[in-house]
């Protein structure tokens, strides 16, 4: 009984050390105070991968330091602002995250693509567009 509590124990430590840090995962620097550059994150109701992006992404983006200077809020598909948005494309497949300068899309995350995969996406369209 004594190995197999041993074995858990290890287990659970390996697991505990191999899953990431939520400091480690905003790569680059935030961007500069006054970019004009926002993240709209366009959801519809009922979206299983909406709540999941709610659930794993929005907290982690809300502690990083590209918060403080590329603000993210939320608009519904359906709302009568979306349709005031100057996209490239329609938007296909919710959740979507638009960087906007003013009304205009400067790049798209189409879909859940998870937390890691978010930080590096956003942060390479954000310095691309500073």
């Amino acid at each position: 009984m004594f190995w197999l509590r041993t074995v858990l124990l290890l287990v659970g430590l390996a697991v505990a050390v191999s899953r990431p840090s939520l400091a480690a995962l905003d790569f680059s620097a935030p961007g500069q105070t006054g970019s004009g550059l926002e993240l709209v994150v366009v959801e519809a109701p009922g979206c299983i991968y909406c709540h999941l992006f709610h659930r794993d992404v929005v907290p982690a983006y809300e502690k990083s330091p590209r918060s403080k200077t590329v603000p993210m809020r939320f608009l519904d598909l359906n709302e009568d602002a979306f349709a005031s948005l100057s996209l490239d494309r329609p938007v296909e497949s919710v959740p979507t995250v638009l960087v906007l300068r003013g009304n205009r899309e400067i790049g798209r995350i189409p879909g859940y693509i998870g937390l890691m995969n978010f930080f590096l996406t956003i942060n390479r369209m954000i310095d691309e567009a500073q």
